[in-house]
C-alpha cells in the first residue's frame, strides 16, 4: 500500500524570501546531478521552476524545448509557499517557508491525491541538497 504522505524539512540560515528564492530559481543550481535524480537522466540538461500559478515544474532535455512536466503550479506566494500537482504520478506537493529565530524552516508535503495509486516520494532524498548548497561560495549567483 502507498503511503498517504510523506513530509521533509531543513532548517537554512536565510530568511524564508531568500530560502523561496533558492528553492525556485536556484533549483538547477542545487538539483545534485545522478542517474536516479531525474526521471530521464541520461538526456537531462537542467531542472527549472516556471514561476507563478499555473507555471511548470520542468525537467529540461536538449534541445531546450524538449521538457517533461513534473507538475504545475497551485500556490505561489514567494517567501510563504509554494505547491504544485504533480504531472507524473498522483500527488501535490507543498512547501512552506517559515521563518525561525535563526533563519527559515522549510517544510516539504507530498501527498498522494484521494483516488490516487502511484506517488515517487522523493523530496525526503532531495531537501537536504538545499542547506549543502547554501553552505558553499554559490556560482552564478549574484
Amino acid at each position: 500500500m502507498t503511503e498517504a504522505s510523506a513530509t521533509a524539512f531543513i532548517e537554512v540560515d536565510v530568511d524564508p524570501a531568500t530560502a523561496f528564492k533558492v528553492f525556485t530559481e536556484e533549483i538547477d543550481l542545487w538539483w545534485v546531478r545522478g542517474p536516479i535524480n531525474f526521471f530521464d537522466a541520461a538526456r537531462a540538461t537542467a531542472m527549472q521552476i516556471e514561476p507563478g500559478v499555473g507555471g511548470r515544474v520542468l525537467e529540461v532535455y536538449s534541445p531546450p524545448d524538449d521538457v517533461l512536466e513534473i507538475g504545475r503550479i497551485t500556490d505561489w506566494e514567494p517567501g510563504g509557499l509554494f505547491a504544485y500537482r504533480s504531472s507524473v504520478d498522483d500527488t501535490e506537493t507543498r512547501i512552506d517557508f517559515a521563518a525561525t529565530g535563526a533563519g527559515c524552516r522549510v517544510t516539504v508535503v507530498q501527498s498522494l491525491l484521494p483516488g490516487g495509486k502511484l506517488a515517487f516520494y522523493f523530496w525526503r532524498n532531495v531537501i537536504h541538497w538545499i542547506p549543502e548548497w547554501l553552505a558553499q561560495d554559490r556560482p552564478g549567483v549574484s
